[in-house]
């Protein structure tokens, strides 16, 4: 018997056949770590943003030339880089304004690094694609729409992530926002394309 769905299979069990065929995806080890307080959850989400805001408008900036010429990775590193620092800092003061310097409640450095590294997994990317475009293994113009795709894709799975730091199921808020941030840089994007080719 074929499994193709015939002209009387309801759309609820075309679903249900395509969930079963996924049901691996639920068995990732994707688990939210336990030391997590949402204010770090928080914290992660927005250093997400940032590293991905950020670098798409590094990557809409860029020319095919830029990419040949090795300035597209440097740019980008360099993005992702002053991003992270910029707000490790900015992070490490607002906690000593909140008073959170000896009550135990502030994360230690570690922590805010690795609340960070959302940033850097951000330019990380990009990055390696724009070295491989320098290096002449790909043409440039497909390296740069391809690191501009990882970074919208990204931004479509904000619910998800959001979901995962904190432990509960996305709201419709955190995926609609997703999709609104990929759609705004979908524009960018469509802008920047229409403009320099």
């Amino acid at each position: 018997m074929s499994n193709a769905p015939g002209p009387d299979d309801s759309e609820n069990e075309r679903f249900a056949r395509v969930g079963r065929r996924l049901s691996w995806l639920r068995q990732l080890p994707l688990e939210r770590p336990t030391d997590l307080t949402r204010e770090r959850a928080a914290n992660r989400t927005r250093a997400y943003l940032y590293g991905n805001i950020l670098v798409l408008a590094a990557l809409a900036s860029l020319t095919t030339h830029d990419v040949e010429s090795g300035h597209g990775a440097i740019l980008v590193i360099g993005t992702g880089v002053s991003t992270l620092i910029a707000h490790l800092l900015a992070d490490i003061f607002s906690h000593r304004i909140r008073g959170h310097v000896d009550d135990g409640s502030r994360p230690g450095l570690r922590d805010e690094i690795r609340d960070a590294l959302p940033i850097a997994s951000s330019a990380s990317f990009p990055a390696f694609m724009l070295a491989i475009g320098w290096l002449g293994w790909v043409a440039p113009f497909p390296v740069l729409l391809a690191s501009m795709i990882v970074i919208l894709f990204r931004f479509l799975m904000l619910g998800g992530m959001v979901g995962y730091l904190t432990g509960e199921r996305s709201s419709w808020n955190s995926v609609l926002a997703g999709v609104g941030l990929a759609v705004a840089g979908v524009a960018v994007v469509g802008i920047k394309l229409l403009l320099t080719h």
